[in-house]
């Protein structure tokens, strides 16, 4: 926005020109994101988004397995497995002399990434442009309308929605638009967060990047790490201040260059100057290259001081901005979507209270805090070491960061004794409320393999052990009463599922007649080691607490 308008005011009386349930600012993965599962609930959203298009900008390649997840449930998982060429989850990144070596640290390779031992997917290997034009084509396959070259104008709210004025960047023309919320995804840079007073908290902005997407023929320097050069591997090599990536096409690399003091001002305005850096930097002088985009950022640290105001809700960069090492901003505006969508539209159709929409920030921000320090982190080690100070925390292996992470506080019920913790190590999982819902391999009684992971994602989840027929019977009426969608899975012995590990008790901490229910994006909400009196009245009293309904069973 550019008149900066985003007002607590009475209602409108003139009447707007539509009206939607939930207006989204911003088609990068945040915007689509929230408008893929926004759909996937039964919500069409409107998204605007300044640009023509979905971005074509050189930007991060790969999908960490728990954005996997969220895009299997997406029903985009396919295509963004086409998109990487070839299904695989072999990465390369690696510290070097020159782009031909020799290698001087292996960042992570092959085995290394591997999280199967937590999840049943595989890294994605396609770039953002790529997933960004997967999601806008799936968040219209589920209703939702994108609407580009549009620009948020001005924006109010009051009491019962928010009233925007768009403009198309094209012809002028505006329109008012009455939405009950919305979604703030336009960067981060966010007009919206600076119309609304909320600041960034953090580091601030701790260098500057130059982003080159050119074509070469590398094959010769490349040629120590197999398909490298032909795409069919991922491949980030850091070399002094530089890093290359390839990408899903041959021939065609990403070059991110930290702009530092010893270049002036401006050098990198002219193609051939840039080439001629990037052949000085990659140890490649005599190589030809062709440049296709140029482009400069800022690498930043910052989290807004909060994730709600009003009717606005915030997601992506508008919400967390972090360095590019380590692939997390991307990826966790991916999953941003899943995680706020259940809850708009549970508020939406009326089975949750509104302030169950706190609980947006209550999760995520804690979390986002953690991410930026994590990618800061690895940018002093790969790019920045001038940059260390005593502030610096300690790096968390991927899985612990992608699959490990906490919900102490926000839409669950926590145990006496949970101090609180913001992460555990998914591969010894507690199965305590506000942690992810163990992986663990399935098979149904007809020999068909599944998982628990493949149980979640559409609707709150009742998971009981082999003697939990009461619970399953009393969460199914008690559901039924409050028009929550929610689905009952026994696991045991004789049971529809088959625990083929036999470590389904232990690894959510139940009995055989206990329950474990788990929210529509993977995180468990409550659990009871065993056996209720009035297993229905329990699950309504859950139910209310997580979703904010008033009132209590009879």
């Amino acid at each position: 926005m550019t008149e900066r308008q985003a007002r607590t005011e009475a209602p409108p009386t003139a009447p707007p020109d539509e009206t939607v349930p939930v207006l989204v600012a911003g088609a990068g993965p945040g915007g689509l994101s929230t408008a893929v599962f926004l759909g996937l609930h039964g919500v069409p959203a409107l998204v605007v988004e300044r640009h023509p298009g979905t971005s074509t900008a050189v930007k991060a390649t790969g999908q960490y397995p728990h954005t996997m997840e969220a895009l299997e449930i997406a029903g985009a998982a396919d295509a963004v497995r086409e998109r990487s060429r070839a299904y695989r989850s072999d990465f390369h990144m690696v510290v070097a002399k020159t782009l031909a070596g020799p290698v001087l640290r292996t960042l992570m390779s092959g085995a290394e990434l591997g999280m199967r031992h937590v999840s049943p997917q595989d890294w994605g290997t396609a770039s953002q442009s790529g997933v960004e034009a997967v999601l806008a084509d799936r968040a219209r396959e589920l209703g939702a309308r994108l609407r580009f070259s549009t620009r948020l104008a001005s924006l109010t709210q009051d009491a019962t929605g928010v009233t925007a004025v768009t403009e198309d960047t094209v012809t002028g023309e505006r329109r008012t638009v009455r939405a009950r919320y919305l979604v703030a995804a336009d960067g981060w840079r966010s007009g919206i967060r600076q119309s609304l007073g909320i600041v960034m908290r953090g580091r601030g902005t701790v260098g500057r990047v130059l982003r080159v997407l050119f074509q070469a023929d590398l094959r010769a320097q490349l040629a120590h790490t197999d398909g490298a050069a032909d795409g069919r591997r991922f491949t980030a090599l850091h070399v002094g201040r530089a890093v290359l990536f390839n990408t899903e096409v041959p021939s065609l690399y990403g070059y991110f260059r930290n702009l530092t003091p010893e270049l002036p001002d401006g050098w990198w305005a002219g193609e051939e100057t840039v080439a001629e850096q990037i052949r000085t930097d990659l140890g490649i002088p005599d190589t030809p290259l062709k440049i296709e985009e140029i482009g400069e950022t800022e690498i930043s640290c910052g989290v807004a001081e909060r994730f709600r105001e009003g009717r606005v809700l915030f997601v992506g960069d508008a919400a967390h901005v972090m360095p590019p090492t380590g692939g997390m901003g991307g990826n966790t505006a991916y999953l941003d979507g899943l995680y706020l969508a259940w809850k708009l539209a549970a508020v939406l159709d009326g089975t949750a209270g509104d302030a169950l929409l706190d609980s947006h920030d209550s999760e995520r921000r804690p979390y986002a805090e953690q991410l930026v320090e994590q990618q800061f982190t690895n940018l002093v080690d790969r790019i920045s070491p001038e940059l260390a100070d005593e502030s610096m925390t300690a790096p968390l292996p991927p899985p612990v960061i992608a699959f490990g992470y906490r919900y102490p506080k926000g839409a669950v019920l926590t145990e006496p004794g949970d101090r609180g913790d913001l992460f555990e190590d998914p591969a010894h999982p507690t199965g305590r409320p506000g942690s992810h819902a163990p992986y663990l391999p399935l098979v149904g009684r007809d020999g068909t393999p599944s998982s628990t992971t493949a149980l979640f994602g559409r609707s709150f989840v009742l998971l009981t052990g082999a003697e939990g027929a009461a619970w399953a019977a009393g969460a199914t009426a008690a559901a039924r009463a409050l028009g929550v969608g929610l689905r009952v899975h026994r696991i045991g012995p004789e049971a529809e599922l088959r625990d083929t590990e036999g470590a389904f008790t232990a690894a959510y901490g139940i009995g055989d007649a206990g329950a474990v229910l788990v929210r529509p994006d993977r995180f468990v909400a409550w659990r009871a080691p065993g056996s209720h009196d009035a297993p229905e009245t329990e699950i309504d009293r859950v139910l209310r607490h997580v979703l904010h309904r008033a009132g209590s069973a009879a």
